[in-house]
């Protein structure tokens, strides 16, 4: 992947940002490039090393066109997931560390849904949690607005689905 400075990218562990600096730095006598990411969630900065991006997850952000399609698939809530514990949970797990938009959406939704007829145990309301943030850390970076009200819109979002 080629990424270069102003790119709005997702580091799956952390969330969304933007590329501030290309750097090289030595470790262990080798130069090594890295990319300063400034994470739109606390202003948090990262380095990740140019050749470890495709590894460690990281990804462009979703163009501004797809905005749509991620509310979209928030509220139509399509996703299987299995009903026993141990799975679900493992599948929720893996789809949190890919950070996928549309998974993730589809995932928030699916957990709104369980918790209006089911209830959601406190691990499964933190993995719904962690989803909406990193989706509202991404929404935030691509429609220019802070992260509290990018979550707003996916909550306000989730309510319409619901109603």
């Amino acid at each position: 992947m080629n990424f270069k400075l102003g790119d709005a990218v997702v580091y799956p562990s952390q969330g969304a940002g933007i590329i501030e600096e290309i750097t090289e730095r030595e470790v262990l006598g080798e130069t090594h490039k890295y990319l300063k990411i400034v994470l739109n969630r606390g202003h948090m900065e990262i380095l990740v090393p140019l050749k470890k991006g495709q590894e460690v997850g990281l990804r462009h952000c979703i163009g501004k066109d797809e905005v749509q399609n991620i509310y979209d698939s928030l509220q139509a809530a399509d996703l299987k997931l299995p009903d026993s514990w141990p799975p679900r949970h493992r599948a929720e797990l893996d789809i949190l560390s890919v950070a996928n938009p549309y998974e993730l959406a589809k995932l928030a939704g699916v957990l709104a849904i369980r918790d209006v007829e089911k209830g959601l145990a406190s691990t499964e309301r933190d993995i719904a949690e962690k989803a909406k943030d990193m989706i509202a850390s991404e929404l935030a970076v691509v429609e220019d607005i802070n992260v509290d009200e990018a979550r707003a819109r996916l909550e306000q979002s989730l309510a319409t689905a619901q109603a």
